[in-house]
């Protein structure tokens, strides 16, 4: 099964502009009859135009016409070929005697009709629609004989001819010489039925286009509709709103540098490190855990090791389990500072974008945009890198960001329109 993705398509002014790279050049045929003829079992085609936005005349290469004919088969299940080659004479007495009766009665009928490799002995064209076929009249002429046995022709070819959407009619030669006039009115009756079944399937085409056009036009309506109430919106608010002020971030307050004298860090009391360890959450909330380690362990003025680390968090899990500092993932808090998180400034700080916490990168975007203001997606990251006293925005940072304004959207408290994105009423 293969699925085909057509991308040609109009330009924004609607015209088609027949760039179709190779299918212009003199073997594009060759390329669309590999492409088209793999499927085993079926094929799928998604298109961004249809079959009759090809003008024929309008492209003098032969790739063009071949993928409007396809498109236009694909599209109707109906192998209306104008570009079947034809031969010049009927080849048995037999197909030229239907060919003159049927002509007689004003039939417009071609002989010898080629479709992928095979020749329909006699097709009937449509008068209404030039280049249409309506049916397939099949003889048991030269073709006939020339098949190994009946069964070759009878089945295998006609099925072929069917599956591409050919109705065929078959016509004996000792049932017309037994029954000219029989046969005759037989073909006319079969004919007018095809006639009849062929304008039914285009009025349906067209039924069918027309309430596609109607209701996409009802569609284009209601959205230009909803601009023009999206637009008045905007207008007001810009009318209402106050001129942008960014927002203040707080100063960031460091633990005081109360340094202790221990020339053995293990031998320091775990009562000690406790109290450590509360006083840097209490100050810093919320913290990450690398500058937690680092500001106890600079108290007894060592550094960070991971013997030393370990010991830090042995004391951190006991004050946890007396409920006085939690843990969010790498970020401690004070029990008293949850729920009031706040937006620092880390200009001179050093610490990186990515160990300040979710919650404060949240609150800075909430403040930026709480006077109704919208920004473009960089512009809010720009917006909040400036708040947080950073002079450029590198991809730890704008990871850092991003993520917080994704949290925001999925908690529905952000929304993004036409002027960028802002708050949610």
């Amino acid at each position: 099964m293969i699925f085909l993705s057509v991308t040609y398509a109009k330009a924004a002014d609607g015209k088609l502009r027949y760039n179709f790279g190779p299918l212009n050049a003199p073997n594009g045929r060759r390329r669309l009859n590999v492409l088209i003829t793999r499927a085993r079992q079926r094929m799928r085609v998604f298109s961004s135009i249809r079959g009759d936005d090809i003008n024929p005349a309008a492209s003098s290469s032969e790739g063009p016409q071949l993928l409007r004919e396809f498109l236009r088969y694909a599209e109707t299940g109906r192998l209306d070929s104008t570009i079947a080659k034809l031969g010049a004479d009927a080849d048995s007495p037999l197909e030229r005697d239907i060919l003159s009766e049927l002509t007689q009665r004003g039939i417009k009928v071609v002989p010898q009709v080629g479709v992928a490799g095979y020749k329909i002995d006699l097709g009937v064209l449509d008068e209404i629609y030039p280049g249409r076929f309506l049916c397939g009249i099949e003889c048991d002429g030269v073709a006939y004989h020339s098949s190994e046995t009946a069964r070759d022709r009878d089945r295998l070819r006609q099925q072929v001819l069917e599956a591409r959407g050919w109705t065929i009619h078959r016509v004996w030669s000792t049932d017309w010489f037994k029954d000219r006039q029989g046969q005759i009115q037989r073909l006319l009756s079969l004919i007018e039925e095809a006639r009849q079944r062929a304008h039914e399937e285009a009025a349906a085409e067209r039924e069918v286009r027309d309430r596609v056009a109607t209701e996409a036009a009802a569609h284009a309506e209601a959205e230009e509709q909803s601009r023009r109430q999206e637009v008045a919106a905007i207008r007001e608010a810009a009318l209402n709103s106050s001129p942008y002020e960014r927002p203040v971030a707080a100063p960031y307050v460091f633990t005081p540098n109360a340094y202790h004298v221990a020339a053995n860090f293990f031998a320091v009391p775990l009562g000690d490190l406790v109290k450590a360890v509360v006083l840097v959450v209490e100050t810093e909330s919320p913290i990450h855990k690398i500058d937690l380690l680092t500001r106890v362990a600079n108290m007894w003025n060592f550094k960070a090791g991971q013997r030393i680390q370990e010991r830090i968090l042995t004391a951190c899990e006991h004050v946890q389990r007396g409920k006085i500092i939690n843990q969010r993932g790498d970020f401690y808090w004070s029990i008293s500072s949850e729920g009031r998180c706040k937006f620092r400034s880390r200009v001179g700080t050093k610490i990186p974008g990515d160990r300040i916490a979710p919650e404060e990168y949240e609150q800075a975007i909430i403040a930026i945009l709480s006077e109704g203001h919208t920004f473009s997606p960089t512009q809010l990251v720009n917006e909040v890198r400036s708040v947080f006293g950073f002079s450029r925005t590198g991809p730890i940072l704008d990871e850092a960001i991003n993520s917080a304004i994704d949290s925001l959207t999925r908690q529905g408290k952000l929304g993004e329109g036409s002027t960028g994105i802002g708050l949610r009423k």
